[in-house]
């Protein structure tokens, strides 16, 4: 499974992953650290896929997947097929750190 690094630092969209023909993207884990105060939100293109994430400077978030089923690792985020994986943030403030995803068929 493809790993990618996260370094954000635009306010608003910061794609991370692109998207990938008609197919959906599933985050398994994920790790953001914020050089300042800012709100981070995980979107499937221009649509929310989890809350707001406020974090102030050198302040961390990780969030890891559960267990495997019969279909493969569950995740803890998934786009819509064909969005690409944003990392939407309130202020030009740089974040950085590393997902794990899978690309669904």
């Amino acid at each position: 499974m493809p790993y990618a690094a996260i370094s954000a630092s635009s306010s608003g969209a910061n794609t991370v992953v692109a998207a990938v023909g008609a197919r959906k993207i599933r985050v398994l884990n994920y790790l953001l650290v914020s050089a300042g105060t800012v709100t981070a939100t995980w979107k499937s293109d221009t649509t929310g896929i989890s809350g707001a994430l406020p974090l102030v400077a050198n302040s961390a978030i990780s969030c890891a997947g559960g267990s495997h089923n019969a279909n493969g690792p569950e995740g803890v985020l998934e786009t819509a097929g064909g969005e690409a994986l944003v990392l939407s943030l309130s202020g030009a403030v740089a974040v950085t750190g590393h997902i794990r995803y899978e690309v669904l068929s």
